[in-house]
């Protein structure tokens, strides 16, 4: 048996008694059948004992409340807003209704109860159900070409829904529900903010879509040096996976084992390289701090990595790659607490700054003055207990505030 809360019992009993006792003794004894009276609201409140005495303008959506009045009691139906209230007629009488606010949200926001009497006649009182506004936290890609499908993170998606890309296009809605929207990406997006809004408010993402600050190499006009890991053309058909934003580059090599030094497991930015460099400017604008920033990227796996980190450091100009100074750095590995990592296709993923804390031996290592570093290397490479067939693309690097 649950247990009864004999506060809030107490409460409706009080409730229930003032209000046949106030039928016992007002003109509701007098009404005759077919006769609903003259009903009116006189107040709401909760039927939480501890806030009693507090008067409602409005309820959240699935609230226990007490309507007060006169003459209610031949309300037969209970509408708020167009979602219609279970009544419990034991819990219906001419001065009390206790009844719960519907669960479901209003597709027509009328900020109005709407009561149907016995004899069809109908009675409004003002009343708010409330109802969160749409939260907008995250996307799984924060690159994805148009007509393609974005996946969009957050609460309170509630038809109907609108989802405004940059530029002002309204996004074709795939699937929704509470927590997840999916939108095809209108043709013609621009690089921005995203806009989600429903009956009960808007949100703007906090993300950018098609961020593009701070990008190191986007493998299109901003390449990195040309002999190590292969980019995916796409005008040529290449490449295992489809594109999130034009060419991508790729780790593919089947059996790789431990401390493998590839040059096609290696995505180096050299900025004094003559062929892709952009000369002795520096990664990180002035001001970054290594508690705020990370580095940015779009990553799809297909098949299941494990094992063998990616290794990601910065050199200065004129250091080569960098390893060798050495600098900090860090080995990220997605797949440590489930043992394997695999994507759904292109994912946004950000490696903290605050994570590049050793070096090439292992040795406790921080980065300092952001300022000094041109140059910037992503690389498949670490200890393994087995040799591993990989294939990971990756698009997009970025380095960006968090």
């Amino acid at each position: 048996m649950k247990p009864v809360n004999k506060k809030l019992s107490l409460f409706v009993f009080l409730l229930l008694a003032l209000g046949m006792a106030a039928t016992s003794c007002n003109k509701d004894e007098d009404i005759s059948p077919g006769d609903i009276g003259n009903p009116k609201v006189l107040y709401v409140r909760s039927t939480n004992p501890e806030s009693a005495d507090s008067l409602l303008a409005g309820a959240f959506m699935g609230s226990l409340i007490a309507i007060v009045g006169e003459d209610l009691g031949q309300t037969v139906e209970l509408w708020f807003n167009d979602q219609q209230a279970s009544l419990n007629p034991a819990y219906v009488t001419g001065r009390t209704i206790i009844v719960n606010v519907p669960s479901s949200v209003p597709t027509e926001v009328t900020n109005q109860m709407r009561f149907v009497f016995s004899n069809g006649e109908e009675m409004f009182y003002e009343f708010f159900v409330n109802v969160p506004a749409p939260e907008l936290n995250s996307i799984k890609s924060e690159y994805v070409e148009d007509g393609d499908i974005a996946v969009l993170h957050g609460d309170f998606f509630f038809e109907p829904t609108t989802v405004t890309f940059p530029g002002g296009l309204d996004a074709e809605i795939v699937a929704l529900d509470k927590t997840e929207l999916q939108v095809r990406v209108p043709a013609g997006s621009e690089a921005g903010e995203i806009t989600v809004s429903t009956n009960f408010g808007t949100a703007v993402s906090s993300f950018l879509f098609r961020d593009n600050r701070n990008v190191v190499v986007n493998f299109d006009d901003m390449r990195h040096r040309s002999w190590n890991s292969p980019v995916a053309h796409i005008e040529l058909g290449e490449g295992r996976v489809p594109p999130c934003s034009g060419n991508y580059t790729y780790f593919e090599m089947d059996g790789v084992g431990a401390w493998q030094w590839v040059n096609e497991l290696n995505m180096m930015y050299v900025a004094e390289d003559g062929e892709t460099g952009r000369g002795n400017i520096p990664i990180f604008p002035g001001g970054a701090t290594v508690s705020e920033w990370g580095v940015r990227f779009e990553i799809n796996v297909p098949v299941e990595w494990r094992e063998i980190p990616l290794e990601i450091f910065f050199a200065p100009f004129g250091a080569d790659h960098g390893r060798d100074i050495p600098v900090p750095l860090t080995r990220w590995r997605p797949w440590e607490e489930t043992g394997v990592f695999q994507t759904d296709g292109w994912v946004t993923v950000t490696v903290p700054l605050s994570e590049f804390d050793e070096d090439k031996d292992g040795n406790p290592a921080e980065l300092t003055d952001l300022s000094q570093y041109t140059n910037l290397t992503i690389m498949y490479f670490g200890a393994a207990d087995n040799a591993n067939d990989i294939y990971i693309a990756i698009d997009n690097v970025r380095v960006v505030k968090m």
